[in-house]
């Protein structure tokens, strides 16, 4: 009926070919949109067969009620196919691929998508912070990874935000700095140029170096994807939208030079406690007070253990940065979203001469953008690595490893074992401090302001 209600109207405003045309443009349209319904039915059907049908960080829910299915939120997502239509209605088909961009909750024009933590049936623990990212502990504020979201375009905003909030709420008691900030990355050198642009005394402390968890990263992996905005500095700008470890940390050294901007390396955070209204920071170089803390920690240096025996043999470890310093040895490599991959790649490439096995738990990749996804399929077809899928570790040996791959118990021969199954929110720790956690069923991301 519609069909002829539409052809009755254009008669009288087109000639006949110009309304076969539209016919034709229109049954395109429907055909190519049953065919994107299918794909998209196809990736969540594969999502629930291989129980990767829970999100495992931030993420967008959508109102079925809003949504108008005009498919802007599918289109705007820099990790790939998480976002689909089926049925007119936005759905998350590859939900443990989702990051937690945010980037489909701001293209949305009738707002049904809302970022949430955990879902109805999968808890996320996370540190109890208010809108101005203060705990529970007056006083003591999280920024960045550590409360629950990654990217570091978030973990340099909160940085901002904390630091806004916390030098315009000073307390009266006599301390050596206003501010001290734990955590020299991207949420600690924000809320440090905060401090600087609003002219107040401030510490800020890198166990490591200047990047905080960035410096930690491989050689030449990309980091960024998006610009973000520093407190006196504005908008960085690159030549790009893919900014690789080295050019961010470049740019972050040059904003150090030019702002005055003070990091201290090499130190330590050990303990806090709260007398009254002051802070007193312990670390390895001795104690420190204040008058408010931000913690701009990461969780990276909790890294997710595999809980087995010699796992504490130096050839175990849960990051990689120089790929250079293994040569001609043979490598397996554990995890199978983007930390994992990317290390097999880095070690998989032909001029070190290094035999690579990548173990997956499951039978696909975990977490794992479209991009790396291809780049290691590819080099397993040229043999430069190896993927096990259905595999873990059993047995950590000095010379080998005992896998059970697909049922069956295999032995590798190894000399390096790469572990990247995640980070563990240091709970313990932060309770330690005071801070309660609390576990997330599915709870919506609050507005932040300063």
């Amino acid at each position: 009926m519609l069909v002829n209600v539409l052809t009755g109207f254009l008669s009288n405003h087109l000639d006949w070919a110009g309304i076969g045309l539209f016919l034709a443009v229109a049954c395109l349209g429907v055909r190519g949109r049953k065919k994107h319904h299918k794909t998209a039915e196809k990736l969540l059907k594969k999502s629930i067969d291989t129980q990767m049908n829970e999100p495992l960080t931030l993420h967008p829910e959508v109102n079925p009620a809003l949504c108008a299915g005009c498919g802007a939120c599918t289109k705007v997502c820099p990790e790939g196919d998480i976002l689909k239509l089926i049925g007119h209605q936005a759905v998350l088909v590859s939900p443990s691929k989702c990051v937690g961009h945010g980037e489909c909750e701001l293209a949305c024009p009738t707002h049904a998508i809302t970022l949430v933590f955990g879902t109805k049936t999968r808890g996320m623990d996370i540190p109890r912070i208010n809108t101005n990212y203060e705990t529970n502990v007056p006083g003591l504020y999280i920024a960045g990874e550590l409360g629950g979201m990654g990217l570091i375009r978030n973990a340099v905003k909160q940085g901002a935000l904390a630091a806004n909030h916390a030098v315009k709420n000073l307390t009266n008691v006599k301390a050596e700095y206003d501010l001290v900030i734990i955590g020299g990355g991207p949420a600690g050198l924000s809320a440090s140029l905060e401090a600087i642009s609003q002219r107040k005394n401030y510490l800020c402390l890198e166990q490591n170096s200047l990047g905080g968890t960035v410096y930690n990263f491989p050689r030449q992996k990309i980091v960024m994807t998006a610009p973000t905005i520093l407190p006196i500095v504005g908008q960085m700008k690159f030549k790009d939208n893919k900014v690789s470890k080295e050019e961010l940390l470049d740019a972050w050294d040059n904003v150090r030079r030019k702002t005055g901007l003070r990091v201290e390396e090499k130190v330590r955070f050990d303990n806090l406690e709260q007398v009254g209204n002051l802070f007193k920071i312990k670390t390895s170089r001795g104690e420190v007070t204040a008058r408010k803390v931000i913690l701009a920690l990461g969780v990276r240096g909790s890294p997710r253990k595999l809980g087995l025996p010699n796992e504490d043999l130096p050839k175990v470890t849960y990051n990689l940065i120089d790929p250079e310093q293994y040569q001609q040895r043979n490598i397996v490599v554990v995890g199978g979203g983007n930390a994992g991959v990317e290390a097999a790649q880095m070690l998989g490439d032909s001029k070190w001469r290094n035999q690579v096995t990548l173990l997956v738990r499951g039978p696909q990749f975990d977490r794992c953008n479209d991009e790396n996804k291809k780049i290691i399929t590819e080099m397993a077809t040229r043999r430069q690595v190896q993927i096990w899928f259905n595999s873990n570790v059993q047995e950590i040996h000095p010379d080998r490893l005992l896998i059970r791959n697909e049922g069956q118990d295999k032995t590798l021969d190894n000399d390096f074992l790469f572990i990247f199954a995640g980070a563990e929110l240091p709970s313990k720790m932060l309770m330690s401090l005071g801070i309660q956690i609390d576990k997330k069923f599915g709870e919506a991301l609050k507005s932040k302001t300063g």
